[in-house]
């Protein structure tokens, strides 16, 4: 019964107050960049090879492929400028039509993916998007480079993240009850929704968009936060990540339904009862300080910072005083979880009650 992001209906009413502000930030400013190149570049040749490789022909090739080519090439040229060198608005923009053209099919499919798996899907969107854009010296990665590795970092949490709700979805019958109840709103109605959400996430990356826009001196003290950071980001995911499968694993040896406490109590849920809700505040707290030092005085850049990350604690910290009061009511008073509560009196923060 993991209770975050991922599966929060109260996120619906807050998420919109975003939608409501800067709704349509991507849709009309983030293609339009006064850098837009003609001179693309195709692989033509290189597909001519494969098919005379495998014994193709390319007149047997549909005229539509040379025609989607022509027209997805531009918009990805127009992207990658727009992300490199547009206003730090238009920037923005392009992470925000980058995030809704994927959580927008997501949610019409099925609502609770909004929040879900297209939280997910669309991290891991944009973390291509900005490792594509912005192509690291010498086309390999350095562990130097450490805003090439938050974006790295953003992405691995992305695919995870999706790829583990979805197959929590579809092993665990509580949860595709609980996604199947929420698809029964129209599907055109849910489209707010996934924009309001959709822009939260663009707030969210837009500290590791601005830490590679921004250069850092070498060997400065910017440097070395922003690889600290980049690090703090790396270990809430893993954090994250262990304690989602651990206490998946643990409530699956269980029989659905029953009322009796299970765990999980050892490991990570030794630091706090929400160990998983601890790594993703971490991983976006490392990625808002590591990409805060190239912040500098644009108000651009703080803005959706700032919203980006209040906007996921308060979803964090509101999803764990729920699921608190939830396990009270559910097991106060069974010795197992009488005991680990009294052993592990922080909710989410360590130490902290």
């Amino acid at each position: 019964c993991q209770l975050s992001i991922a599966n929060c209906p109260q996120v619906n009413m807050r998420l919109n107050l975003y939608a409501a502000a800067l709704l349509f930030i991507g849709t009309t400013s983030a293609f339009v960049s006064p850098q837009r190149s003609t001179n693309l570049h195709h692989s033509n040749n290189f597909q001519q090879d494969i098919l005379q490789i495998r014994g193709g022909d390319m007149n047997m090739m549909p005229s539509t492929t040379s025609a989607l080519s022509s027209t997805i090439g531009p918009v990805i040229e127009t992207l990658h400028q727009t992300l490199v060198s547009g206003t730090p608005l238009r920037a923005i923009g392009a992470l925000y039509a980058v995030a809704s053209l994927t959580v927008v099919p997501l949610t019409w499919y099925r609502t609770a993916y909004s929040f879900s798996v297209g939280y997910g899907l669309s991290v891991a969107a944009m973390s291509v998007a900005l490792l594509s854009a912005f192509p690291v010296s010498g086309g390999s990665f350095s562990m130097a480079s450490a805003p090439s590795l938050l974006a790295l970092t953003t992405l691995v949490y992305g695919v995870r993240l999706a790829a583990f709700i979805f197959a929590r979805e579809k092993t665990v019958e509580s949860k595709r009850k609980a996604f199947d109840e929420m698809n029964s709103r129209p599907v055109l109605s849910r489209t707010p929704l996934a924009l309001g959400v959709a822009l939260l996430y663009a707030f969210m990356m837009s500290p590791a968009l601005f830490a590679l826009r921004g250069a850092v001196t070498a060997g400065s003290v910017s440097e070395k936060a922003q690889v600290f950071f980049t690090g703090v980001a790396a270990f809430g995911m893993i954090l994250e990540s262990v304690a989602d499968q651990h206490k998946y694993e643990v409530k699956r040896q269980s029989k659905e339904g029953e009322d009796k406490f299970v765990g999980p109590t050892t490991w990570s849920y030794k630091l706090c009862r929400h160990p998983n809700y601890l790594g993703e505040i971490l991983h976006w707290s490392g990625i808002f300080a590591a990409g805060s030092v190239s912040f500098g005085k644009s108000i651009t850049a703080w803005v959706p910072g700032v919203l980006g990350l209040w906007g996921i604690l308060s979803i964090m910290f509101g999803a764990s005083s729920r699921l608190d009061k939830k396990q009270s009511e559910k097991y106060d008073g069974q010795p197992a979880y009488d005991e680990w509560k009294g052993k592990v009196a922080s909710s989410v923060i360590p130490f902290v009650k």
